[in-house]
């Protein structure tokens, strides 16, 4: 079964918005591949990396793209499927955020009591 997640960037209030991630959601998975994707495919621009994420591909993906290409959006696979923006208050989808901040990747994991920072690892 896959692992739901959501790529995001920080807003100013402390929380998150973002984009649904279909397959590839685990930690163990995830960072490794964001941390390629950033630093190899944008060179560590994490706002350009970002900017691809969330805004040129706006419903999501249904699985990360690495520094060599590969990823499939939802927007371009030809299914039609928008799943919208989601925040730090949207209930529902993804067990687990990814914070993209210019410094790192913070690792958030949905709890009863709201989301909770699990890890914290650096771009280089």
């Amino acid at each position: 079964m896959a692992t739901r997640a959501i790529i995001a960037r920080p807003t100013g209030s402390g929380g998150f918005t973002g984009r649904y991630l279909h397959q590839d959601g685990k930690p163990d998975t995830a960072v490794g591949l964001l941390q390629d994707f950033v630093l190899n495919a944008h060179v560590g621009d994490v706002e350009a990396a970002t900017r691809f994420l969330l805004d040129e591909h706006p419903n999501g993906w249904l699985n990360l793209p690495a520094s060599d290409g590969g990823g499939e959006c939802f927007c371009h696979n030809g299914d039609g499927l928008d799943m919208g923006l989601f925040t730090d208050q949207t209930d529902g989808e993804g067990e687990y955020a990814y914070v993209l901040h210019p410094d790192r990747i913070e690792v958030l994991a949905r709890a009863s009591e709201g989301w909770q920072t699990i890890h914290t690892t650096a771009w280089n």
